[in-house]
């Protein structure tokens, strides 16, 4: 019995063996989906929660003055300081900050908060201590680029000077131009830093895919924001 069943278990683990890049490409893929999809039905409802608010302020302002009851100076609200909210919150347990669109190599991911071990597992993430989209600084992104993680950054070599990559934040969306694109050693964390005076982005990823010794750099400039 056990002479008849080893074979038969040793050819299962090999097939698995086999296929598992493929299924974890697979389910990396359809997590991504999820996370996008997430995301866009939390900006919808950020979209209703204000067009609600708006609402409600032009029912209030078509109140005569005269129907309002005076208020005393002491009793008056205090105006708010807070900002809108402009990030939904955390989906599927992991913070995201905004959607990555290259379109010359067909990548539209989620970005999740903080470029960890396990963030990279599901999608691209940004560089803890770096700059923020949009903002002037160094806005940092990290990828993975091989066979067991799914594609992400897999084709970030194809991306050369003058492409365009796109940040939408939800609240803001930012165009940058790609001023170059350098190979770099894993040492160099220079790239990591900002000139002080541009809005930067830098996108980066491990080369060659297979046994890595380099990384790859691709850095772009802002040029529009909406």
């Amino acid at each position: 019995m056990i002479k008849r069943t080893l074979p038969i278990l040793c050819i299962f683990l090999g097939i698995a063996t086999f296929l598992y890049p493929a299924i974890n490409d697979r389910y990396e893929s359809y997590r991504q989906q999820q996370m996008m999809n997430q995301w866009t039905e939390t900006l919808k409802r950020i979209d209703q929660a204000a067009d609600t608010t708006d609402s409600k302020q032009q029912t209030l302002n078509l109140v005569p003055i005269s129907a309002v009851a005076a208020v005393p100076a002491d009793s008056q609200s205090q105006p708010s300081n807070a900002e809108p909210e402009s990030v939904p919150a955390p989906l599927q347990g992991k913070p995201i900050e905004g959607v990555l669109t290259i379109e010359k190599i067909k990548l539209k991911l989620p970005i999740i908060t903080d470029a960890t071990v396990n963030n990279l597992k599901s999608s691209v993430a940004s560089i803890a201590g770096t700059g923020k989209a949009g903002a002037v600084g160094n806005y940092a992104i990290a990828g993975h680029r091989n066979f067991t993680y799914g594609k992400n950054f897999n084709r970030l070599d194809e991306v050369d000077k003058g492409d365009l990559v796109e940040v939408d934040t939800g609240k803001q969306q930012y165009r940058y131009e790609v001023q170059e694109k350098l190979y770099v050693l894993p040492e160099d964390v220079w790239v990591l830093k900002g000139n002080g005076k541009d809005k930067e982005i830098t996108l980066i990823t491990c080369h060659p895919m297979e046994n890595p010794t380099h990384r790859i750099i691709v850095k772009g400039k802002l040029i529009e924001n909406q």
